[in-house]
């Protein structure tokens, strides 16, 4: 059998999905993430608005790092839900242009069928 075929079915190849750069690419930033947290552990003091506190630069560090992904991922997944959302309705909109293109066709050649299923018989003396 074909590689990419199974049971006369064509399935689908993937490839160059970038996972195994995005993994490396991840294992490096984490290695420089760590490597930046253990040389910075010294104590920093904060204030924000109304709040003011001491924390080790370590757990600022990892906070932000924390935050901005969660902040990110949020806007990517927000992002996606509205761009398939509006794939989808440009498709039924092109399926539903493609239906009344269709019985437009249909109405002006004068072969829509009747209610039995069978296609009216043509006037020749009728004007339409």
């Amino acid at each position: 059998m074909d590689k990419g075929q199974t049971d006369g079915a064509v399935r689908r190849q993937f490839r160059g999905t970038g996972l195994y750069w995005t993994l490396i690419l991840a294992l490096v930033l984490a290695v420089a993430i760590v490597i930046g947290i253990i040389q910075n552990s010294q104590g920093v003091r904060l204030k924000y608005l109304a709040w003011a506190g001491s924390l080790p630069l370590a757990v600022v560090l990892l906070a932000t790092i924390v935050l901005t992904v969660a902040l990110t991922s949020l806007v990517g997944v927000i992002w996606r839900r509205r761009r398939r959302h509006q794939l989808t309705d440009s498709v039924e909109l092109r399926e539903l242009r493609g239906q009344v293109q269709a019985s437009r066709l249909a109405v002006h050649t004068g072969d829509l069928p009747v209610a039995g299923g069978e296609t009216p018989a043509r006037n020749p003396g009728a004007s339409g």
